[in-house]
């Protein structure tokens, strides 16, 4: 397949794309800047988002995938939050654009979004057919996304990938989780009772390739393990990991005076199954947190 990418270079999109040449697939990825990459082989760029036209330089697209937006792991300022938002919602009405104008129309359109669109619950277990409990900032966010998303629902194939925490060693939430434990004073956050539906990344970029290449792959994925945990016992797998202790607690008022509204990320949860992604035979590498990581910090 041809596969073009959007949010290509960041985490998952860097593990997805290395994955796709793996497979034999080729990749465009679209890009603020195409003049600063050099393309290759089998991974060419183009420019977007600045008012120009990337349909004139693609040809033969079969598949979109969209994981562009601006990072959640920045302080939640009133100016980022409207970031956070207004960058994944443009993205994906120019992708839906893109898609309606090239002259081959792709045979699937995957959207991301975020286990977030369930709510959080410290007692409610969510499968992809769930519906939303309650409303904060990513439950609003990402409901936002798939709407947006679904506008093309009837053209072509679309799935929307509901991501949970993505694990890796060097991005993501999991170094700022990890980094009490480094210097041995990791412990239970607020209750300890919050659920982390968490992902390997490449796991997360296998999954997406696994809805690419199954037609039988339609409407919403959750994209996390299948053991998802309580942060307290999460906590206590990254201490045994590291060799580290897990004893001293963090309380919720002190996360929350730290971090702002992100801190939400971390005291707030909700326990997601990926019911239909093992339905379809999807096969984890990582299914366990003490499995990924081991491989993590290996």
């Amino acid at each position: 397949m041809h596969v073009l990418i959007s949010g290509g270079t960041g985490l998952v999109g860097t593990k997805l794309t290395e994955r796709l040449i793996e497979k034999g697939h080729s990749v465009t990825i679209l890009t603020r800047n195409a003049k600063d990459k050099q393309n290759q082989s089998h991974i060419h760029y183009v420019t977007w988002l600045d008012g120009s036209k990337p349909e004139n330089h693609l040809e033969n697209v079969d598949a979109v995938v969209n994981l562009a937006g601006a990072s959640i792991s920045k302080p939640w300022t009133r100016s980022h939050k409207e970031a956070i938002l207004k960058s994944r919602v443009e993205a994906t009405q120019e992708c839906i654009r893109i898609i309606r104008a090239l002259e081959h129309t792709p045979s699937v359109f995957y959207s991301s979004s975020a286990i977030g669109y369930y709510g959080v619950s410290e007692e409610d277990t969510f499968t992809e057919h769930s519906k939303p409990i309650n409303q904060y900032f990513l439950q609003t966010v990402s409901e936002q996304w798939e709407s947006e998303a679904s506008q093309v629902k009837d053209e072509v194939r679309l799935v929307i990938g509901r991501l949970g925490l993505v694990l890796d060693r060097n991005d993501g939430p999991l170094p700022l989780m990890a980094l009490p434990y480094r210097f041995g004073v990791g412990g239970r956050i607020g209750n300890g009772r919050q659920w982390y539906s968490w992902i390997h990344v490449e796991d997360a970029a296998n999954v997406i390739v696994f809805s690419l290449e199954n037609e039988q792959c339609e409407g919403p994925f959750n994209i996390t393990a299948p053991e998802p945990l309580r942060m307290r016992k999460f906590g206590q797998i990254i201490g045994e990991t590291l060799h580290r202790p897990h004893w001293l607690p963090a309380p919720r008022f002190a996360m929350r005076l730290a971090l702002g509204e992100m801190s939400d990320l971390i005291i707030k949860g909700q326990r997601v199954i990926p019911k239909r992604t093992e339905e379809l035979g999807f096969s984890y590498r990582f299914p366990t947190l003490r499995k990924a990581l081991k491989d993590i910090y290996s």
